[in-house]
């Protein structure tokens, strides 16, 4: 199982910024916290998060992980955008790149938790709503 040091050591090497030049390992946790607050939030869920808030073991599916990455890295360039930390950075990207970057991840995000709450509907066993066929009239079309 995935732990918060992981992510934040993840975090570091996908931004090029190993020695927590840019973002300090509090700023890294505190995007972790907050991606993972989203996710609960969205899938009405209270999954944890070894390393994170006292948790010793983690809760999060697998299947979340990504979501959870997608997120922490979105608010983590957004968190280093708005203090003008990305002369501290290593990144070979200028301030526009960077915003663009994060609004990429941002709805990455959000695609991944609209798939994880479509995977959620579809494997509930009561689920109050039936699948059903879409019949579409050739006649619109005339």
């Amino acid at each position: 199982m995935t732990t918060l040091n992981e992510i934040c050591e993840r975090l570091g090497g996908q931004f090029l910024d190993p020695h927590a030049l840019a973002a300090s390992q509090d700023t890294r946790t505190e995007a972790v916290r907050l991606a993972l607050e989203e996710i609960n939030l969205c899938l009405n869920r209270s999954y944890r998060l070894s390393g994170l808030n006292g948790a010793t073991v983690s809760s999060l599916p697998e299947n979340c992980l990504p979501a959870l990455f997608s997120g922490a890295a979105a608010i983590l360039i957004t968190t280093v955008l708005h203090y003008d930390l990305s002369s501290h950075t290593n990144l070979p990207a200028d301030r526009e790149q960077l915003r663009l970057w994060a609004q990429h991840l941002k709805r990455q995000f959000d695609l991944q938790m609209d798939r994880l709450r479509l995977q959620e509907l579809q494997t509930a066993q009561n689920s109050p709503h039936s699948q059903w066929e879409w019949q579409e009239s050739g006649r619109w079309r005339k």
